[in-house]
């Protein structure tokens, strides 16, 4: 029984976090250094602010985009303004990043042709995904630096399965929530079922014996 209502518990803070709202703000990503021409080899330094400080508590994660290609991940820094390790287990090597106030900043050490592309900041916050209007950044002769909104590709792309809308939130919430609730349900339905037949079989078992010492008095 005891476990049973820690899984009702449970199943009720996870719904609570399900419905949890986002916070009304905004994310954009700025030039550090304003307008200024790209030059090949210089250092470019990124800032992703928020207009509140509802999401600049919960981390960023810096993606580029090269033309219509995927994503691809750059840097995960904390709240707390340390940059997690990559999948081999350093830091990014091209790139630094930092946090102060609720600005997050990226810094390309040495820009170069294969960093040019769309720049996005992206935050978790209450199981949402959060994503900035980026910027675009090429050398000069090719593009100039100009803001731009998040790809509305980016909501089919299989690393990011963000729900399109509030009601497909709440169909998934109700899927992780009644799916568990229905199976320890038909536990407990069979493991009542199982007490009620033992109990019939010992009561019959019993019935007999009483019979027996009868039968022999």
């Amino acid at each position: 029984m005891a476990r049973f209502v820690s899984l009702l518990f449970f199943l009720s803070l996870t719904l609570c976090c399900c419905r949890s709202q986002g916070q009304g703000s905004k994310m954009s990503v700025r030039l550090r250094n304003g307008g200024s021409p790209l030059v090949l080899g210089n250092k470019v330094e990124l800032e992703c602010v928020f207009s509140g400080h509802g999401l600049s508590d919960s981390g960023v994660s810096w993606m580029l985009q090269h033309g219509q290609s995927a994503p691809q991940f750059i840097l995960f820094i904390t709240s707390l303004g340390r940059v997690a390790p990559t999948e081999n287990g350093k830091p990014p090597v091209r790139f630094e990043a930092k946090k102060e106030s609720n600005i997050y900043r990226l810094t390309v050490k040495s820009f170069q042709e294969q960093d040019q592309g769309n720049y996005y900041c992206i935050v978790n916050h209450n199981q949402r995904l959060h994503f900035s209007s980026g910027i675009a950044l090429h050398l000069p002769g090719q593009h100039q630096p100009h803001p731009i909104s998040a790809p509305s590709a980016w909501a089919g792309a299989p690393a990011f399965p963000l729900p399109p809308s509030p009601k497909g939130l709440d169909l998934y919430c109700h899927l992780y929530i009644w799916v568990p609730l229905a199976s320890a349900c038909v536990l407990l339905l069979i493991a009542l079922l199982a007490t009620i037949t033992i109990c019939q079989i010992l009561r019959s078992h019993a019935r007999e014996q009483r019979l027996k010492l009868k039968n022999c008095q």
